[in-house]
């Protein structure tokens, strides 16, 4: 695993402040006829440059203030040779650079520190050993890892509370509006603290997104190491975290929304892991060839294409083939739909669904059960 690895799935002052009038320079005097004074290019320079410094936020003192509770972590990778293979002296200056290395920071008074899941599990989705949490003074502490999920990336570990900086204040992502500054600190490259800065180019909703939390979308660059760190607004609070930085040249930085993260966090922090609702299905589109084929009225439904055996959707009949256009009383117009009305189910209670089968409508009952993964 590398800092760029892709997990399995898936601020607050505005930038314009309002300036005084001679601010940046006195007031030009009218002449004694009223007319005003003509204003030269040199001066339309001057007066907007002044205008930039004064509008433009600066992130020093802010820097400053949170350095110490974001932190880096290390994890030690598997070598990438068999070890059999390697000299002692290989095996030592492999070690070296063998290390999964990303940002977190604490996230509370009882030492718990947020950070990605992808820094601290392996390929296989296991915890890698020898976990530590490196603070912005060069101290190294063992950390303990007390819960990750996969579908958002996440994880909790644990330090000892007399040794953990102060936790970083929370903020709020439903504030945020386009446009404003946000700013990221983090351990570029698993190298000493770095800041970049930027504005919220987007922020969207779990529901928007049809997913189990939001996004905010900025162009505060995310460099590899720097994942599981803060977003921070321009007052020093938590408004997101920090997702693997994106492949492609230009992309933006996306983070969860801190309130997306906080019930995810609070499940994680006990070691226990979010129950999510689970059907035990393949789905895809109708098009219209599949329509004519399938017998169906319309396009509208998500057509199962597999049926995990022993699953809810097993045990409730549903079969490959057959086309799910309502469930719990809401219509199924494609597999988008199906995935946002079962993420809002509630988990082990029954659920009356309908399919048409071979040209025919039929109910069925259903009871999602927690996601075994």
């Amino acid at each position: 695993m590398t800092p760029g690895r892709v997990p399995i799935l898936p601020i607050l002052l505005a930038a314009g402040l309002l300036l005084g009038a001679g601010c940046c320079q006195q007031p030009m005097p009218k002449p004694q006829d009223g007319r005003s004074e003509p204003v030269t290019a040199g001066d339309a320079v001057e007066n907007q440059s002044c205008a930039n410094d004064e509008t433009l936020p600066t992130f020093d003192a802010l820097f400053e203030k949170v350095s110490p509770s974001i932190v880096n972590i290390s994890a030690t990778l598997p070598l990438p040779l068999p070890e059999e293979t390697l000299s002692r002296r290989e095996k030592e200056i492999l070690k070296i650079f063998a290390r999964s290395l990303g940002s977190g920071f604490v996230f509370d008074r009882e030492g718990h520190v947020v950070t990605c899941s992808s820094v601290v599990l392996d390929e296989e989705r296991q915890p890698l050993p020898n976990i530590e949490v490196i603070l912005a003074n060069g101290k190294r502490i063992k950390a303990r890892l007390l819960g990750s999920d996969d579908i958002s990336d996440l994880a909790v570990l644990s330090i000892p509370p007399d040794q953990a900086p102060p936790p970083l204040p929370l903020g709020t992502s439903t504030s945020l509006k386009v446009g404003d500054w946000v700013a990221t600190i983090g351990y570029a490259f698993g190298l000493s603290h770095s800041i970049t800065a930027g504005i919220v180019s987007a922020v969207r909703s779990a529901d928007e997104m049809n997913t189990s939390h939001g996004l905010i979308l900025s162009d505060a660059a995310i460099n590899p190491g720097c994942n599981g760190g803060p977003l921070l607004d321009t007052s020093g609070r938590v408004a997101g975290i920090n997702l693997i930085p994106g492949q492609a040249e230009g992309s933006l930085g996306l983070a969860i929304p801190i309130e997306d993260a906080l019930e995810l966090l609070e499940i994680l922090k006990t070691g226990r892991r979010p129950q999510r609702p689970w059907l035990g299905v393949s789905v895809q589109y109708v098009d219209a060839r599949l329509k004519e084929s399938f017998q169906l009225p319309s396009t509208e439904g998500a057509l199962v294409t597999r049926v995990l055996a022993g699953g809810p959707a097993d045990k409730a009949g549903i079969q490959p083939g057959d086309v799910l256009v309502s469930f719990a009383g809401r219509p199924v117009e494609d597999p988008v739909s199906l995935i946002e009305v079962v993420r809002t189910t509630a988990i082990n209670r029954k659920v009356k669904i309908h399919v048409y089968r071979k040209g025919k409508r039929k109910t069925l009952t259903i009871t999602p059960r927690p996601a075994p993964y």
